[in-house]
């Protein structure tokens, strides 16, 4: 394929040449010496239809000792403009621009690849935010409890002094202390352990040790989101992934490349037919030679032949039509039959991604329409537990209850807080899934994809 740049090529030589000769008929001269200086410029450009265009203007001086010779020196001069134009296999935009369109949709691809890996890095932070969001106040739920059996322990062992209660009440307090105090170990090593994890994936390396124990606390929390959610048709949401999801744009842009080298293959298997045709004109200057005693009509200068070349008073000019017609061309349809499969297959997978777009998105449905619902009976759970400690604490105040049954409604109550963050941490992963498998995980978040190309936050200070 030519260029479709113009290019300019120029060249200018001189030339000694020395001959001897056998007589002197021929050029009067034992010796024949000719000095040559020429000087041409040539111009040359494609063009996507299929068209070529060519310039040429060519220039030489000559000289030669032989009397012989009318002119002396002998100024040339001619040019020629010449195009062709295929006018079936390469003829138009789409073959000929073929490499273009496929490299500038190789580039949207890698534009939206890297998107992609945007939206995927967002993703899984806000999903390591979330458990650590939950392991944060998991850990709180479990320190309030310890703070409680720590608080009922000192209580019962001051009526323990009194012999107000018996001794067995003690040491239920104290186991209950203990279990307190194992919970609340493991849920400061998994808060650690989330900890480790999304500094990990903020920073760089974690070599410096005081980043390494700095600790991380999150600004949101889980049970203060807002766990009423509207979601339009699902019809409307499943078009709306169809539009924005990336990897369908992706698909998109895939299918065209490999259409547009179907059809170009398809053009391949036509014939070849070139329009040819160039018009030109020829120049003649120079001194009439003394020693031929000959006087010549030509002009004497270069700026003369110049113009008898582009006056029209001898032109040059063709036009011509050939015909190439392949026989069988095995490799032409060979190509032809690779690219018809290749698109075949590309507009299989892309039914393919649309069909598991469509399953992602219901799936993430059910999914936050099922966390929903394990908030709310969570929340009840937490608020149903929170009364019972009421009231048995009222009770034991009153002396009608035991600090064992209080004891045994505070550990329930951080059973149920404990359980309302698990639910209302899945409930915001299925909000993350959802946004994900919508393809509106960017705009969730206001996030600009040229701010993180540049990887400046806008706005920021």
């Amino acid at each position: 394929m030519s260029s479709y740049d113009p290019s300019i090529t120029g060249e200018f030589n001189t030339e000694h040449f020395s001959a001897p000769q056998s007589n002197l008929v021929t050029y009067g001269v034992q010796t024949l010496k000719e000095n040559t200086i020429t000087g041409n410029v040539q111009y040359a450009q494609a063009f996507p239809t299929g068209t070529s265009l060519s310039a040429v203007f060519e220039n030489n001086r000559g000289t030669a000792n032989s009397p012989f010779i009318f002119l002396d020196p002998t100024l040339n001069s001619y040019y020629h403009v010449a195009f062709q134009q295929q006018l079936l296999a390469g003829f138009g935009l789409g073959p000929n621009l073929r490499f273009l369109r496929i490299a500038k949709n190789n580039q949207k691809i890698s534009d939206e690849a890297f998107k992609l890996q945007v939206v995927t890095t967002i993703t899984q932070i806000a999903n390591m935010y979330w458990d650590l969001v939950a392991a944060y106040e998991d850990e709180q739920v479990k320190s309030r409890s310890l703070d409680f059996a720590n608080q009922t322990r000192d209580n019962d062992r001051k009526q323990l002094a009194l012999q107000a209660i018996p001794a067995m009440d003690v040491m239920k307090a104290e186991a209950e202390v203990a279990n307190r105090e194992q919970d609340l170990t493991i849920a400061k090593s998994a808060l650690q352990f989330q900890e480790l994890l999304i500094k990990n994936a903020l920073t760089k390396n974690l070599d410096d040790p005081i980043l390494e124990a700095m600790p991380v606390r999150p600004t949101d929390q889980s049970t203060a989101q807002n766990t009423t959610t509207t979601q339009g048709p699902t019809e409307d949401v499943i078009a709306q992934a169809l539009r924005d999801r990336l990897e369908l744009e992706e698909s998109n842009i895939d299918l065209e490349n490999r259409r547009i080298s179907r059809d170009a293959a398809r053009n391949a298997l036509l014939p070849s037919v070139a329009l040819t045709g160039y018009y030109g004109g020829t120049g003649l200057a120079g001194i009439s030679n003394p020693a031929s005693h000959v006087t010549s009509s030509s002009p004497q200068s270069w700026g003369e032949a110049v113009r008898d070349a582009f006056n029209g008073s001898s032109p040059d000019y063709f036009v011509g039509l050939s015909v190439n017609i392949p026989i069988r061309n095995r490799v032409a349809k060979s190509d032809q039959y690779r690219s018809e499969l290749e698109t075949r297959q590309s507009e299989l997978r892309q039914q393919q991604l649309k069909k598991q777009i469509r399953i992602e998105v219901r799936n993430a449905q059910y999914a936050l329409e099922q966390s929903e619902a394990r908030v709310v009976s969570a929340q009840k759970a937490r608020d149903l537990a929170q009364k019972t400690f009421e009231i048995t604490s009222k009770e034991q105040e009153l002396g009608a209850g035991s600090s064992y049954q209080t004891l045994t409604a505070r550990r329930d109550l951080a059973a149920a807080e404990s359980t309302l963050v698990a639910a209302q941490t899945a409930y915001q992963k299925a909000k993350i899934e959802l946004d994900r498998s919508v393809g509106s995980t960017l705009e969730a978040n206001s996030i600009s994809i040229e701010s993180a190309r540049a990887g400046v936050v806008q706005g920021a200070q």
